[in-house]
Order: C-alpha cells, then sequence, then structure tokens
C-alpha cells in the first residue's frame, strides 16, 4: 500500500517536471527566434551606405557606384561630399565609415581605429588620378615651374588659387613641392573648383589647381565645358622636362603632381563596403577607371593567341 502510494507521487512528480522542462525549452526557443530576427544580416547586396569623399573624386564615385547600384538594385549610397582632411578627422572620430579620398589611412591611424572600434579599416588603391593646374586661354604662359608654384602660393599677392585649403590636391602639392606653410599664413583657395575656373576667368594671371578626373572624361558634357573655359599647363619637372598630365606619364610616374584615389572602409563582414571596394578593383571597375580617363591600379592584360598557320 505504502508503495502504491509514493510511486503514485513518483508519477506526478515527474509529469510536472516534464512540463517544467517543455515550458522552459518553450521559452528559450522563443526566445532564440526573435533574437534571431532582431539580428541584422550583412549583406553586399542590399542596404545602404554612407560613402565621406573628396569633390574632386565624384566624377569616378558616381561612375562606380551607379553601376554597382545597376547590379544590386537593393543598394543605395549616399554620398557626402566634404574636404579630404576633414573626412580623415571623420574617419579617426569614427563618425566616417567609407571614404573616397587620396591618401590611404597610416598604420597608426589603422591602429588607433582598430582598437577604438575593433575593426581593422582597409584602404585600397584603385586608380592614379593627377593634380592639374589651369588658367585663362590669354595667359600667355603654357607651363610652370616648381618654383613658380611655391612663389604663387607663398606670396602675398598669390597667383594661385586652391579648390579649397584642406583638399586632396592641396595635401598633393603641398607633399610633392615639400612646402612648409608657414604659421598664420593664408593660401588663396575657394569653396570648389566650380569656382577656381571662374576666378581664374576674371583673373588672367591666375593659376587654378583642380584634379584631373574634372576634365579626364572625354565624354563628359561638364569636362569638355570647362575645357572651352580655360588651358590646362604642363609642368616643368626637377630635371627641366616638360611633363604633361596624360595618364602615359601617370603610369610612367614622370607627371610629378600624381595621386592616388583610395576606397577606406571600416566594416565587420562582407557588407555594401567590401562588396563595393572588390567590384571598383574587379576588372569590371577598373574599366571604368579607364573610361573616366585615370590611370586603372589594377591592370588585365589582353591576352591575344595568333594562330600562324597558314589558311588552307
Amino acid at each position: 500500500m505504502e508503495f502504491s502510494e509514493y510511486t503514485g507521487q513518483s508519477k506526478a512528480s515527474a509529469i510536472r517536471t516534464i512540463i517544467s522542462l517543455f515550458l522552459f525549452l518553450a521559452v528559450a526557443f522563443q526566445f532564440s527566434s526573435c533574437k534571431h530576427k532582431d539580428k541584422k544580416v550583412i549583406s553586399h547586396s542590399e542596404g545602404e551606405m554612407t560613402i565621406y569623399a573628396d569633390p574632386s573624386n565624384q566624377s569616378l564615385l558616381q561612375a562606380l557606384t551607379d553601376i554597382y547600384m545597376m547590379k544590386f538594385p537593393k543598394v543605395k549610397f549616399d554620398i557626402i561630399y566634404k574636404p579630404e582632411n576633414q573626412i580623415l578627422k571623420d574617419l579617426i572620430d569614427t563618425t566616417a565609415y567609407a571614404a573616397f579620398i587620396n591618401q590611404p589611412l597610416t598604420d597608426e591611424q589603422t591602429e588607433f581605429i582598430r582598437q577604438k572600434t575593433d575593426v581593422t579599416p582597409r584602404s585600397t588603391l584603385l586608380a592614379y588620378d593627377a593634380v592639374v593646374f589651369v588658367t585663362s586661354p590669354e595667359n600667355p604662359i603654357d607651363s610652370v615651374t616648381f618654383d613658380m608654384l611655391r612663389q604663387g602660393i607663398l606670396t602675398e599677392d598669390g597667383k594661385v588659387v586652391f579648390d579649397n585649403g584642406n583638399s586632396g590636391n592641396f595635401n598633393t602639392v603641398k607633399d610633392v613641392l615639400g612646402l612648409e606653410i608657414p604659421k598664420g599664413k593664408s593660401i588663396q583657395a575657394l569653396q570648389n573648383s566650380d569656382e577656381v575656373i571662374e576666378f581664374v576667368q576674371k583673373s588672367k594671371s591666375s593659376i587654378g589647381v583642380i584634379g584631373l578626373n574634372e576634365i579626364s572624361e572625354p565624354d563628359s558634357k561638364k569636362a569638355k565645358e570647362i575645357l572651352s573655359k580655360v588651358k590646362v599647363l604642363a609642368v616643368i619637372d626637377n630635371n627641366n622636362k616638360l611633363q604633361e598630365p596624360t595618364v602615359p606619364n601617370i603610369l610612367a610616374l614622370k607627371y610629378p603632381f600624381f595621386k592616388g584615389v583610395y576606397f577606406i572602409v571600416r566594416e565587420a563582414g562582407f557588407g555594401i563596403g567590401s562588396g563595393f571596394s572588390r567590384f571598383a578593383g574587379s576588372q569590371q571597375g577598373q574599366l571604368i577607371v579607364g573610361r573616366e580617363g585615370l590611370q586603372p591600379n589594377y591592370l588585365y592584360p589582353r591576352e591575344v593567341q595568333v594562330n600562324l598557320k597558314p589558311i588552307r
């Protein structure tokens, strides 16, 4: 009798234990499902990304992002144009995830961002661009020397005017010339290349500084319009040789004021930034670079097999 009572209690206890376990598993499964739904899925083919870009790179960036969005219609790019130095600050402050500028992050900057975010940013060289010097067609000069540029930048009545004092073009010229800007010294700088073009048309002895990408695309209506208003100047290098800002001279590193075009992205996983970087460095992306009149960084040789046997 006592044995039967004990067995009944054991069965009831077992049933309660099974029910409790079932309820626990159901709650755990529901929590896991909700957590999975809330988790953001990283994809290179769907979503939105903001890219910070120096305005001198606008034409190339627009061409690349347009084609990427054609390949992946669910992707959207928001482009914020700012001078290069301000973008570098945004990258280091980690307010910017992606950038299209004319210099890579240094090792120190890369490590600082990695320690701050646990994600290592990547700097990918996609193309070679150049700084070009333009003037009024009525200006009798056809070329500039390094000394002319230094004097035009540093003197009080400076004849050299930049698109922006914090731009990639300014950084390139400063680095090539080895310029040290004295403390308190102001340089001639406007807001953008459109203002530079307008300025040199009015001040006919002045020299404007813009990016090659703004005039390099042969079928661009804007490029044709700019070239109808200004004259592009050659540069006399340190060997006293005349160098034109052409793609062959950039490829041969003869034109001294060449600059790289870098895509910088800080992204965990293979998202839109990684997908865009891979696309821009692919054969299709590099063909777009060439179509823009710039020098691609990744060259894809065309192999042609020639059959020398006579045709019968």
